[in-house]
C-alpha cells in the first residue's frame, strides 16, 4: 500500500477460540435489551436491541503507516465508557455512523466511526467469513507506543471462533442504556503488552496445500535464509512446508511471509520477522490467505507464489493440514 494513513480496517478471521464470557455478562445482555429506551450518541432515544455479530479487532499497527486514522471520525480511540466509547468499524448499512453499542464480553461501550473492508464484504456479499448479511464488527484496541507483534497477537487472541475455526457470533447491545458495567482494563496495554483478560493467541502448525495443483507452500530457506522467494513444491512432509501461523504472521521459525510489493503479481518472500504491515496475513474461512493491508490473496500462479486479486479462484485457496510443532 502507498505510504499514507489507511482509514479502512481489515477485520481478522481467526483459528483460535477465546471463551471467557461469564454468565453475569450474558445476563447483562438480556437486561440491557429490556432497559429501553436507550440513548444514542446524538441524544435520541430508541429501544435497545441485541445484535449477534462476528467480532474482530484492529489497532495502531493495522494501518499503513501505523496510526489511528479512520474513515468517518478522525483518530480512533476512546475509553470504553458511555460518554467516551471506543471506535468500532463496520459497514454503514449494518450500523450507521455514530451508533453506540455495548459489548458484554469486554464490558465496554463502542461507537461506529470507521469502515472495515472485510465487514463490508461479509455484509453485502459472500465475504471471506460468510454472508451476505453476516454482521461483522471490528473493535479498536489501540497500541500506540507498543510493538506490532504483541498488539496483533492480542487481536488474534480476543477474536472468537467455533471449534472448527468458523466465525462465532456473540451478542452486542445496540443503542444501550448508559448504566451497564464498564471494565477499566484496556483491551491492549502498549507498555506491557498485556492483552485483556490475559488472553493469548494460539499457534497453528501445518502445511498449506494449493487447491489448484495440490502443491504445498514452502520456505525455500528452511527458516534460516532471509529473503528467499516463497514457492510451492510437491508435498512431502518436509520441514520447509511445516509453517506456523500466529496472530497475523505466517512463517517458518524466525522468518515471516512478506510481500515485496502492493499490487497483484508482487512476489512473496520469507524474511526476518519485523511485525511490519507487509508481513500481516489473514486466514479466511474460504481457504484464502489474504494480505491484511489490501484485498489481495496469496496465489500459486504458474508455479510462482505472488499476490492475486482475491477472485476466489482455486489457485488462491489453500487447504490446511495440521502438523505437530517443530522440535
Amino acid at each position: 500500500m502507498a505510504p499514507a494513513a489507511r482509514s479502512l480496517s481489515w477485520g481478522r478471521a481467526r483459528r483460535v477460540r477465546w471463551v471467557t464470557v461469564a454468565c453475569a455478562l450474558a445476563a447483562a445482555v438480556a437486561a440491557a435489551t429490556l432497559l429501553a429506551p436507550g440513548t444514542t450518541r446524538g441524544g435520541a432515544t430508541s429501544a435497545s436491541r441485541t445484535l449477534y455479530a462476528y467480532v474482530t479487532y484492529y489497532g495502531w499497527f493495522d494501518n499503513t503507516p501505523p496510526g489511528c486514522a479512520t474513515a468517518y471520525s478522525g483518530c480512533a480511540g476512546g475509553a470504553g465508557t458511555f460518554a467516551h466509547p471506543i471506535t468500532l468499524a463496520t459497514d454503514r448499512a449494518e450500523l450507521p455512523v455514530g451508533t453506540i453499542v455495548y459489548y458484554p464480553t469486554v464490558e465496554k461501550y463502542f461507537v461506529m466511526g470507521d469502515d472495515c473492508q472485510e465487514c463490508d464484504a461479509d455484509w453485502t456479499g459472500h465475504g471471506p467469513d460468510g454472508g451476505p448479511g453476516l454482521a461483522h464488527v471490528d473493535l479498536w484496541t489501540g497500541g500506540r507506543g507498543g510493538r506490532g507483534f504483541p498488539s496483533l497477537t492480542c487481536e488474534d487472541a480476543l477474536t472468537q471462533s467455533t471449534g472448527t475455526g468458523a466465525p462465532l457470533r456473540t451478542p452486542l447491545v445496540v443503542d444501550p442504556p448508559s448504566g451497564l458495567p464498564v471494565s477499566t482494563e484496556p483491551l491492549f496495554a502498549p507498555r506491557t503488552g498485556h492483552c485483556y483478560g490475559g488472553a493469548r493467541s494460539a499457534v497453528s502448525y501445518g502445511r498449506y496445500r494449493n487447491a489448484a495443483n495440490g502443491r504445498c507452500l514452502i520456505d525455500q530457506g528452511s527458516g534460516t535464509v532471509s529473503g528467499r522467494l516463497a514457492a510451492t513444491a510437491t508435498c512431502t512432509a518436509a520441514a520447509d512446508e511445516d509453517l506456523g501461523f500466529e496472530g497475523a504472521f505466517l512463517g517458518d521459525r524466525r522468518l515471516c511471509l512478506q510481500t515485496d510489493g502492493s499490487r497483484p503479481g508482487s512476489p512473496l518472500v520469507f524474511a526476518t520477522c519485523t511485525g511490519s504491515p507487509s508481513q500481516q496475513w489473514e486466514l479466511g474461512t474460504d481457504g484464502s490467505i489474504a494480505w491484511v493491508q489490501q484485498l489481495e490473496c496469496v496465489a500459486d500462479v504458474g508455479g510462482r507464489v505472488e499476490l492475486s486479486a482475491c477472485t476466489r479462484a482455486a489457485d488462491e485457496r489453500w487447504g490446511f493440514e495440521q502438523e505437530p510443532p517443530p522440535a
